[in-house]
């Protein structure tokens, strides 16, 4: 750190913000770290309380940039971090051309507006746009999901044949996350051949109580599908007589982008 002339910090020190300079420490650490660090040891090594390391790794937990280990003492470095590092030129150019639909969407929905992306057996948050009524928090940039149960996830999976959706659950269990989850594959299996005639995926409370989405798949201009547009709110902001209209409202939404992306050739 630059020295300070009779006390007074020097230019350098003058412009750099404290909360920055200690949110990029705690990055250096954790990435210095095999097996994660405690609380104590943060709050040590950052020399700051530790009520101020608590907030620090709180804010950053909930936008996915530090994890909680499995064993609930040790922090390590999110997926999230990965994520901004490794966001290919793909992914960008088509969160900002999706932009402008969401904003659109969210202003005549005020319901919370993304897109997402599969990779392997997880959705990705690649573009959001959030409503002013949104208090859930929910939906960030760069928020991994499962597939199974959001409305993200299973319209991206109803692309894929019956025989492909079984090869990427191999082995893997469906976790349940509320009553109405669909935990078995045959099941799944038949709630996706529902979604390919309707043309859009609904979560009913199905990730999370009381919180509802629904979407829609992107295609590319060679009619693969490469990503999903889709809403979320609350079961008070979305009923469930207003899903079918939702759907539709996200069909074209999504054939919006489609065609956009067909004339750019993204």
């Amino acid at each position: 750190m630059s020295s300070t002339t009779n006390g007074a910090p020097t230019e350098n020190q003058s412009f750099r913000l404290p909360a920055v300079d200690r949110a990029m420490s705690l990055f250096e650490l954790l990435a210095d770290s095999q097996t994660g660090l405690t609380l104590s040891q943060l709050s040590r090594k950052l020399d700051i309380p530790k009520s101020t390391a608590h907030y620090l790794l709180h804010t950053l937990s909930t936008r996915g940039y530090v994890q909680r280990d499995a064993d609930g003492h040790r922090y390590s470095l999110g997926l999230r971090l990965a994520d901004v590092a490794h966001v290919d030129t793909a992914e960008s150019s088509l969160r900002a051309l999706a932009l402008p639909y969401l904003q659109q969407t969210v202003a005549r929905l005020d319901l919370t507006a993304t897109v997402a992306v599969r990779r392997s057996a997880e959705s990705v948050i690649v573009a959001r746009v959030e409503s002013r009524q949104d208090a859930g928090g929910g939906a960030w940039v760069g928020r991994h999901m499962d597939l199974h149960c959001t409305a993200q996830g299973k319209a991206l999976l109803a692309a894929l044949s019956e025989d492909e959706v079984g090869k990427l659950f191999a082995g893997r269990e469906l976790a349940r996350f509320t009553p109405k989850t669909i935990t078995s594959l045959p099941a799944l299996k038949a709630h996706l051949a529902e979604i390919r005639v309707n043309g859009y995926a609904v979560n009913d409370e199905e990730n999370v109580v009381g919180v509802r989405a629904v979407a829609a798949p992107v295609v590319d201009s060679f009619g693969s599908v490469i990503a999903c547009v889709s809403v979320r709110g609350t079961t008070r902001q979305i009923s469930c007589h207003s899903l079918r209209q939702l759907g539709r409202e996200m069909i074209s939404v999504s054939r919006e982008i489609s065609q956009r992306m067909s004339c750019d050739r993204i």
